[in-house]
């Protein structure tokens, strides 16, 4: 579980032509509705409009250099960032403000695999996973569910998960799956110290002394996928 790969990203140029988060950020400030689910409505329709101009933008660099594949997922990767952490920002600041959040309402959202390595296809799917310390909230979960409403308005396909920190464990232990997401995950937005305290429990209590078996269950999968097909 890393960081945001800021190296793979700042291979990308001119990022702000894909998408500028702070002038996205001011659009959907300035928006105005009667009721929270028609301004959230309002705000997934701005947010994809930029996924469509950011989707268009990176599609024309790569017809114009078509060898830089690399450069081109990691711009999908870096759009779909700035598009989760500005629906993020405004989810919780105008949708369901929570002024006094407790202990148990701290919450941070991960990309997984591929989209956690940094590398996203057009129109791929786009794979995360919300951690929070203990059990959901009521909160939580209609931050959750709000956010992803709104993803689905844009028109993405998402695979998502909530976890706690010891349903992340557990599952990570008991399904070689989860545990190949989680290793390829990487902090979005959110609670960094909650981030921190995930990343150290998989370390200790996923990974530690168990890197030979993961190996081998990972060989027995393939295995299994080249007899399948």
């Amino acid at each position: 579980i890393s960081y945001p790969m800021t190296a793979r990203f700042d291979s990308v140029p001119n990022r702000r032509a894909i998408v500028h988060r702070r002038a996205l950020a001011d659009e959907l400030a300035a928006l105005d509705a009667p009721d929270t689910m028609r301004l959230r409505q309002a705000a997934a329709l701005h947010l994809k409009k930029a996924l469509e101009a950011g989707r268009a933008e990176i599609a024309r660099r790569l017809l114009e250099h078509p060898a830089r594949g690399h450069e081109s997922a990691a711009s999908g990767a870096f759009l779909m960032d700035q598009l989760l952490r500005v629906l993020w920002d405004f989810t919780l600041a105008r949708l369901y403000p929570n002024n006094n959040p407790s202990a148990a309402e701290r919450m941070v959202l991960l990309a997984v695999g591929g989209y956690g390595r940094g590398e996203m296809a057009p129109h791929s799917d786009v794979d995360i996973g919300f951690i929070t310390p203990w059990k959901q909230t009521s909160w939580s979960e209609q931050v959750i569910e709000s956010m992803l409403y709104s993803l689905w308005d844009m028109g993405l396909k998402v695979g998502h998960s909530s976890r706690s920190l010891d349903e992340m464990v557990r599952e990570a232990k008991a399904d070689v799956t989860v545990r190949t997401a989680l290793l390829e995950s990487r902090y979005v937005w959110g609670d960094t110290a909650l981030y921190d305290e995930a990343a150290a429990r998989f370390r200790t209590d996923v990974q530690h002394g168990t890197a030979r078996a993961f190996i081998a269950q990972k060989l027995a999968e393939r295995d299994e996928r080249h007899r399948k097909m």
